[in-house]
Parts: C-alpha cells; sequence; structure tokens
C-alpha cells in the first residue's frame, strides 16, 4: 500500500514540475510609444474630445493590445483587437466627455498587452490625457 501511495507521490510531482510558469513576469511589452501623454489644452464643456496614441512593436514577435481601461466612464479607450506584428504600428483612441466637468483634468488609462506567441507573457503600459474644460456660461432666464 505504502508502495503504490508512494507512485502516486512520485508522479504527480512529476506531472506538476513538467508544466510551464503560469505567467512570465519579467516580460515587458515592445510596444513603443513616442508619447504616452497629451494634454488638450483649453477645451470648451461640452463636446467630447478624442486623441490617438500610436506605438510600434519593437519586438520579434506579435503582440496584442489585451485590453485597456479608464478609472472613470468619462474617458474611454478604444483599440483594434488584431494582433500587431514586428516592426508594425498600432493606434488606441482615448477619448474624454467634458460634458458637466467644468476644471482640469488628468485621467489614466491602464493598456494590458500580451504575446502573440504566448499568452503568458504579460505587461502593462499606463496613457494619461489631461487639459482644462473651460465651464459652460451661464445665461440668465428670461422672465
Amino acid at each position: 500500500m505504502k508502495f503504490i501511495f508512494s507512485l502516486l507521490m512520485f508522479s504527480g510531482s512529476v506531472a506538476l514540475m513538467a508544466q510551464p510558469a503560469s505567467t512570465d513576469l519579467n516580460w515587458t511589452p515592445t510596444a513603443k510609444f513616442p508619447t504616452t501623454e497629451h494634454d488638450f489644452g483649453k477645451i470648451p464643456e461640452g463636446p467630447k474630445v478624442t486623441t490617438s496614441f500610436k506605438f510600434t512593436n519593437t519586438g520579434k514577435e506579435p503582440i496584442i493590445v489585451q485590453n485597456a481601461t479608464a478609472g472613470c466612464g468619462c474617458t474611454t479607450p478604444v483599440w483594434d483587437k488584431k494582433p500587431v506584428a514586428p516592426g508594425k504600428t498600432g493606434v488606441i483612441e482615448v477619448g474624454f466627455n467634458s460634458d458637466g466637468r467644468p476644471g482640469t483634468f488628468t485621467k489614466e488609462v491602464t493598456v494590458a498587452f500580451v504575446s502573440g506567441v504566448n499568452s503568458d507573457k504579460t505587461g502593462s503600459m499606463k496613457l494619461t490625457i489631461k487639459g482644462n474644460v473651460e465651464a459652460k456660461k451661464v445665461t440668465p432666464e428670461k422672465k
């Protein structure tokens, strides 16, 4: 009985050792952004403004934008779900809805990348937008 138990434990240990690591924590996304920050400057309250963050894949394998998240609903990132081949460019568009948000703002978008070859390779980068929303002029109501 001890022999069977020992054999089962040994084969389970060998199977566990053969498994790849669940994530490659040393992988850095090979996306190179010319800039990771955009300043809209002064914008009027009301309209939505957008900017594009272009990046180039400087690595040797395709990369994929797995997700892009903003901290609030006023900031909306949009990206292509297709892999970006080495040497090619990708774009992440970031929109900001200024309606009802007068004053200065700084918003971050976290972009999660994954290797197009090994999905265990993941990494992230931050993009920042900022500006100053000029409040709408309030006109007095006529009686």
